[in-house]
């Protein structure tokens, strides 16, 4: 696939995935296309040598496989996460201000607030309903233009340009509509959601259950730049690199045992059923292991010969903020992948699992950068401390460089996003290093 075909791919696969629940969706699309068998975590387990397989947990969560010739060679994992900043629906979210109606949010992660003023926003998520006395999970979203959070204009808050700060709770509902005494024709202003939801999926109101919807942005991905060299879009923190792995891991080789891991609530610290602060992940290897039958010792080598690539984002110098970085550790866009260092463990990376990516990306003909936070600020972490502390697996935390992450449009560079496939691509394909 050409460079700029495969950051198109991307850029739908983003586009498509609204929020997690679709991320994960599409990823399970994805896989099954090429061939990927689908397993229960509530179902045994039937597992063949050479065959290739993924499970999902909570809808949001996702570990695909392959079962290779010898497991104590260990595995080759690819660890991302499929949940990004954004503003949650509450409970009994209808509320009417000055002759409108507005939702009632609470922001999920750390986004950068500003970013979500103005823009075309809609609603996506999950809904659980009931049908022939069994729970159905189905995804839920609104395909049209359904909401705005307008800022104030600057003639009514003059401090707006000087270090404003936004109150989470009075200052960014979404409006939806103005209140007229014909609203109730149409959807009631106390269940406008639920009647919403009903009529757009054709279930009854009484059939459902419960249901959990963020905002999304409307607005598309694009390719930018006079030498189309960068692409924006929103969530690329951290759907870029699920989609570098699913991609490298479609076709990857059987005969190893590859696997990449896409955990849920990353961005309020993992420690959820979902996140990486769960025992999915080590569940699953427990599974794999026992399925070929395998033994304990077999397991603690296979660990020992393991190598998790925790693969997130990075922060790009920015040419208008350059004091906001390390001296002598800053990533360019484009100039390669990043390996992140934290002396406080925010990041995993030692210098033995530096070295062993850094051979990984030569023999991928790929640049490495290294990147610290400057030592008077306190940087964000990752999945790769957790998982590596909870299974004792060598790791190493990289990303590529990108503008104003957590913002509702990030920018990233188009050859660091398939710079990062190639070297998935290299890691899955059995290359072997000292």
């Amino acid at each position: 696939m050409e460079k700029l075909d495969f950051i198109k791919d991307l850029l739908k696969f983003i586009d498509d995935s609204p929020c997690n629940f679709y991320a994960i969706s599409n990823a399970v699309e994805r896989l099954e296309r090429s061939g990927y068998e689908r397993l229960y975590e509530n179902e045994r387990w039937n597992l063949k040598q050479n065959v290739k397989y993924f499970v999902t947990r909570g809808g949001s969560s996702l570990i695909a496989f392959t079962v290779g010739d010898n497991v104590e060679d260990g595995f080759r994992i690819v660890g991302s996460h499929s949940d990004s900043p954004s503003y949650k629906i509450k409970a009994k979210p209808e509320m009417i201000k000055e002759g409108m109606l507005v939702f009632n949010t609470e922001p999920y992660g750390g986004m950068i607030v500003s970013s979500w003023l103005d823009r075309t926003l809609s609603l996506c998520g999950r809904m659980v309903y009931e049908e022939d006395d069994m729970l159905i999970e189905k995804n839920i979203k609104f395909d049209e233009d359904l909401v705005t959070i307008p800022n104030l204009a600057i003639h009514l808050n003059r401090e707006i340009n000087n270090g404003y700060t936004y109150n989470q709770q009075k200052e960014m509902l979404p409006i939806v509509e103005t209140i007229t005494k014909e609203l109730g024709k149409t959807f009631s202003k106390d269940n406008f959601l639920l009647e919403k939801i009903s009529e757009t999926y054709g279930i009854k109101k009484s059939s459902i259950k419960d249901f959990e919807l963020s905002l999304y942005d409307r607005q598309k991905g694009s390719i930018i730049g006079l030498k189309k060299e960068f692409f924006q879009v929103g969530r690329i923190d951290n759907l870029a690199m699920a989609h570098a792995s699913i991609e490298a891991i479609r076709d990857a080789d059987t005969s190893k045992f590859n696997m990449i891991v896409i955990n849920d609530n990353e961005e309020i610290g993992s420690s959820t059923r979902r996140g990486a602060n769960s025992p999915f992940l080590n569940n699953v290897i427990d599974r794999i292991i026992n399925n070929i039958g395998a033994d304990f010792e077999s397991k603690s080598i296979a660990i020992a010969n393991s190598f998790l690539i925790s693969a997130d984002q990075a922060h790009a110098v920015h040419p208008n903020y350059p004091e906001a970085f390390d001296p002598t550790n800053r990533a360019q866009i484009n100039k390669g992948v990043v390996i992140k260092i934290a002396n406080n463990g925010a990041y995993t990376s030692d210098s033995h699992s530096i070295a062993r990516f850094k051979t990984l990306c030569k023999k991928a003909g790929v640049k490495t950068q290294t990147f610290y936070n400057r030592s008077d600020k306190r940087g964000g972490s990752t999945i790769g401390p957790i998982t590596a502390s909870k299974i004792g697996i060598n790791a190493i935390d990289i990303g590529n460089p990108i503008f104003a992450m957590h913002s509702i449009r990030e920018t990233g560079g188009v050859d660091d996003h398939v710079d990062t496939y190639n070297i998935f691509k290299e890691f899955f394909g059995g290359y072997k290093w000292q």
